[in-house]
């Protein structure tokens, strides 16, 4: 294995890491929410209860975090064999997008998280080595 194909699967199991912080804090999240019950939110102007936008920040939580971990395994996986890193590309590069998306629509709330930022520069890093093992393997 290259150090190439190395960094890659370092940077997969820092993707995986963040999936998984994600799906754990969502999981609390979601099993707080009866805690939220006093809380309210304005929400376009409107109050809305604290259990709902609990539940509604646990469940996409879930998801964002079960999308890292998928991506984090299939960069693993392209790392073993860069031959077949096109469908880890096209994940990432959707990952990072919706990252920078995240974060700019955080910045103009003011409400940016670092979370979203690490995961797109780990995402971007992720993706040029992919690029650069698949290269180095095709070049032999």
């Amino acid at each position: 294995m290259s150090s190439l194909q190395k960094r890659l699967k370092l940077l997969s199991f820092g993707l995986m890491g963040f999936g998984l912080l994600d799906v754990i804090a969502s999981v609390f999240m979601l099993v707080a929410s009866p805690l939220a019950a006093g809380l309210t939110f304005d929400v376009a102007g409107e109050a809305t209860d604290g259990v709902i936008a609990a539940e509604v920040l646990g469940i996409v939580g879930l998801l964002v975090g079960a999308y890292c971990l998928v991506v984090g395994v299939m960069g693993a996986r392209a790392a073993n064999n860069p031959r077949h890193v096109s469908a880890f590309k096209r994940l990432d590069l959707l990952l990072v997008v919706a990252c920078v998306i995240e974060f700019g629509l955080g910045l103009a709330s003011g409400q940016a998280s670092w979370v979203e930022l690490v995961l797109a520069v780990l995402g971007t890093c992720a993706f040029a080595y992919a690029n650069k093992a698949h290269d180095e393997v095709v070049d032999r």
